[in-house]
């Protein structure tokens, strides 16, 4: 990757909330891709999609989400869902624009990342010449029952800033065990949502499902068959409900929730369709 410029930075959002960044930038880049990280995850991991976007021309930017990576806040705990993807918006406001001007930009969303992505979109879709999700997080794999959801509304009223497991097992991002290994070895990951989070997700995750409708702007949508965490629906719905006319789903077979971080002979076929898309559409 010695093309690229590495730069970190942080910001505080608007309500005061210290947002860390980082962008690995080209000079006179074509386009601009902006990533927004899964569910206690962070924006340093997704060195495979950095490399097979090496000497293409594209400046990458990420922050990590409040609660989560580098960033303040506690962690695992947002009060408004929104705030999310507001922080994007200032960070392509202050940062990605100020530095790239008049360059078209993609945002690529992982996970509720991706639904993450997918509201930013419909909230400011002038900002955006195209949209990638990944395993989008709007409907889990198995299905939350109807006590718990009731339960989980209850104590966000009255502790809303507890946090417990998000009960990820993080076999189940990937085949590849080394891949599995380095996140449970990462200081960066963190297990924890806020029973608050959770309520906020639920509502959210409804929002992307009722809305996805109102999506216009080019769309790929990338999924394993194999995924545990995140339905294969999710994805299918947004395909099927889209107003987008250039829109794409690559369901890949037998990959698991980070399709990006598979064994290497599988990811490769899923950063290349990824690369020839983002290329085509700058």
């Amino acid at each position: 990757m010695t093309d690229y410029k590495h730069n970190m930075g942080v910001f505080l959002s608007a309500d005061r909330v210290r947002i860390f960044y980082q962008s690995w930038q080209v000079a006179d880049p074509r386009g601009i891709m902006v990533i927004s990280h899964g569910l206690g995850e962070h924006s340093g991991r997704y060195q495979n999609l950095l490399e097979t976007l090496s000497g293409k021309g594209v400046s990458v930017y990420a922050s990590d989400h409040r609660g989560s990576g580098m960033s303040g806040g506690i962690r695992g705990h947002v009060d408004d869902f929104g705030k999310f993807y507001r922080d994007i918006k200032h960070l392509v406001d202050t940062v990605v624009k100020r530095e790239n001007p008049g360059v078209p930009i993609i945002l690529l969303g992982h996970s509720l990342g991706g639904l993450i992505a997918e509201l930013y979109a419909l909230t400011y879709p002038e900002d955006l010449t195209a949209l990638i999700l990944s395993a989008p997080a709007l409907m889990p794999s198995v299905a939350v029952p109807a006590w718990k959801k009731a339960m989980g509304r209850l104590v966000s009223r009255i502790f809303p800033k507890v946090t417990v497991s998000n009960e990820i097992d993080p076999r189940d991002i990937s085949a590849e065990k080394a891949v599995v290994q380095a996140y449970l070895d990462d200081p960066l990951v963190h297990d924890r949502v806020s029973t608050k989070f959770y309520q906020e997700y639920l509502n959210a995750a409804a929002e992307g499902i009722r809305r996805a409708h109102e999506l216009e702007m080019p769309l790929l949508l990338i999924h394993g068959t194999a995924d545990k965490m995140v339905s294969i629906d999710s994805s299918r719905h947004i395909l099927e409900q889209a107003a987008s006319q250039d829109k794409t789903m690559e369901a890949f077979d037998g990959l698991f929730h980070e399709t990006m971080n598979e064994k290497v002979e599988a990811r490769e076929k899923v950063l290349s369709i990824m690369e020839q898309w983002i290329l085509k559409h700058l």
